[in-house]
């Protein structure tokens, strides 16, 4: 809602009375202005997160050990979706793939220590 006169509001809501082909309760425009700045505040927490990954890249890149953690943070910093999906697949991926070589070294621990006693 604009902040200006009474009549730039009024001629505001009119317009978007217009928009919506009928008048807005005072409730209904509440929950809509509601909507409106819980979404704004995730942009802005959005915004504030890529400015501090873009930081951290910009640190990853001078330091040439960690040039990998650098392309990981662009990737994602360009594709966020794409590489939150793939994160997610590795991490699933890596976690059984891991609890497999446990097994397998569990049982070649048993037939090792069979075979020897």
């Amino acid at each position: 809602m604009s902040k200006g006169n009474p009549a730039e509001r009024l001629e505001d809501e009119l317009d978007r009375a217009k928009a919506r082909g009928r008048w807005l309760s005072d409730d209904e425009q509440a929950a809509l202005d509601r909507e409106a700045d819980a979404e704004a505040l995730l942009v802005e927490a959005k915004q504030q997160r890529d400015r501090k990954l873009m930081v951290l890249t910009g640190v990853c890149l001078l330091i040439p050990p960690l040039w990998p953690v650098a392309l990981g943070l662009t990737l994602f910093l360009l594709y966020p979706d794409t590489m939150a999906r793939i994160g997610l697949a590795a991490a699933i991926t890596f976690l059984v793939g891991g609890l497999l070589l446990a097994g397998v070294l569990g049982l070649v621990m048993v037939w090792l220590i069979q075979w020897l006693f």
